[in-house]
């Protein structure tokens, strides 16, 4: 009996040294000392009413890396004048700088002044691709004290990093933490799974931790390239008429290409069968051993970077040819809706009360971080088009101040349309329309908008206009009427 009660003893015994070894590996990270908290003061612009420039305060948080530095996002440093950092949430406030940052990967990294700041905090330890899914927790400061949060795998997607063209993978997780999405942290057990750039209808979006991972190595050894991307416009060949009709005997597969990029080989109608040695399926999807089937834009960013050189294996012309393609920085010169450095301040132009704007990702961004649902349905369909010999770029009438030299041009109708000739000449940006408003027609500046358009035409009288621009200017408070640069 003594020796049945031993043993029963000893299998308790180690049954609860795995149960508090497991509770252990979960909670043995002291998150306190690996998590501060950001206070950053930035001039926020309004690309809606663009002479409009504010301070703005930023709360977010930045975790602690090796060789004294912290690692955050890049939402909200655009601009930026104080960085204020705080670790153990509460108590002084130690000025911080920014070493380095990539508003298309959406990651900074961040110094301090002050030397014994680093003081008995520890370095986090990132998660490996294989370990992103399970005992997922949302961690941050809150009221002084660290806030713990269930969180749920969704799934793993293809992201857009700064606007909606450089893709990289995203990891989604649901979780009922209110007013995530500022670098807050995502843990599984003592690992670092990824921070939280944003939240939307209870889902996070998360950078995970082998791309962050991925970035601070190349940064150390200052071999970061920058993200790449596929310049080029395919689209599925779901039907089997694709296939058959360009001659592809065997199994459905591959993409066909609908618009090659100016900087890819591709060419029109090619069948796209592999990337990188990725079988492409018929919806334009891959097998990653990493994350599952993920569209195949990802692979310009699976371990890959703007100047690499990528394999394809195509169809063309009735035979398998092998092409290589070097991926080109995602800065996106060549798109309709500009996508410009976050830091540089907007720009626009004042007509008689008429508010002329670029269209441009900030202004589309200015309605939130779901603007594809809530922003004007025809402005977001631009930001699909690639620019034109003879449309570099579009430039909006984004409001109109009220006066009686604009009357009966108030309504909303006359707000965010696109401007297509102004005095008879073609407008594509703002130094177009300042060059047509010196020379008016038979007396008057007519303005024409797109095609589609609720409103098709304004007419204001051009003997009045520097009259109304000194009036609007002083009855609300503009000191500039253009800013071009």
């Amino acid at each position: 009996m003594t020796a049945i009660k031993n043993i029963f003893i000893a299998f308790t015994l180690t049954i609860s040294s795995q149960v508090f070894g497991q509770n252990s590996d979960t909670a043995k990270k002291d998150w306190k000392d690996s998590i501060v908290l950001l206070d950053i003061t930035r001039n926020n612009h309004n690309f809606r009413v663009p002479w409009d420039k504010r301070a703005q305060s930023v709360s977010k948080f930045g975790v602690v890396l090796e060789n004294k530095e912290l690692i955050t996002t890049a939402t909200g440093l655009a601009n930026h004048t104080l960085i204020r950092i705080q670790k153990g949430g509460r108590g002084k406030w130690t000025n911080g700088k920014v070493l380095w940052i990539d508003y298309q990967a959406n990651l900074a990294v961040l110094g301090v002044e002050n030397d014994g700041f680093w003081n008995n905090l520890t370095p986090v330890k990132f998660a490996d691709s294989k370990s992103l899914k399970e005992n997922l927790q949302v961690i941050r400061w809150r009221g002084g004290n660290i806030e713990k949060r269930a969180a749920e795998f969704s799934r793993f997607t293809v992201a857009d990093a700064n606007f909606n063209q450089a893709p990289r993978i995203e990891l989604k997780a649901s979780s009922e933490i209110e007013g995530a999405g500022q670098a807050e942290l995502m843990v599984s057990g003592d690992k670092v799974v990824g921070l939280v750039a944003s939240k939307i209808s209870g889902t996070c979006s998360v950078i995970p931790a082998p791309f962050i991972e991925d970035v601070i190595k190349l940064r150390k050894k200052n071999n970061y390239k920058g993200l790449g991307y596929f310049d080029f416009v395919w689209q599925p060949a779901s039907n089997p008429a694709v296939t058959d009709y360009f001659k592809l005997s065997g199994e459905p597969r591959g993409v066909l290409v609908i618009k090659p990029g100016e900087k890819t080989p591709l060419k029109l109608h090619d069948i796209i069968l592999e990337v990188d040695g990725f079988p492409i399926d018929i919806q334009g999807d891959y097998l990653d051993p990493d994350y599952g089937h993920v569209i195949m834009e990802y692979l310009a960013c699976r371990h890959k970077w703007a100047g690499d050189v990528i394999s394809f294996k195509i169809w063309r012309d009735g035979s398998i040819q092998d092409i290589e393609f070097k991926l080109p920085k995602a800065d996106f010169s060549d798109n309709l809706v500009a996508d410009r450095p976050n830091d540089v301040e907007p720009t626009y132009l004042i007509v008689g009360g008429l508010v002329f704007v670029p269209l441009s990702a900030e202004f589309l961004s200015s309605w939130g971080g779901d603007w594809q649902r809530s922003a004007p349905f025809r402005l977001v369909f631009y930001n699909n088009q690639k620019a034109k010999k003879d449309q570099k770029s579009l430039v909006v009438l984004s409001l109109v101040l009220p006066d009686f030299y604009n009357i009966g041009y108030q309504q909303r109708s006359s707000q965010n349309i696109v401007i297509e000739k102004a005095n008879g000449e073609m407008i594509a940006t703002l130094e177009d329309l300042a060059k047509a408003i010196e020379s008016p027609k038979d007396g008057f500046h007519v303005f024409e908008f797109k095609k589609g358009s609720t409103l098709k035409k304004i007419i204001l009288d051009a003997e009045k206009l520097s009259e109304a621009n000194q009036r609007i200017a002083k009855r609300y408070g503009i000191s500039k009427l253009q800013k071009l640069k």
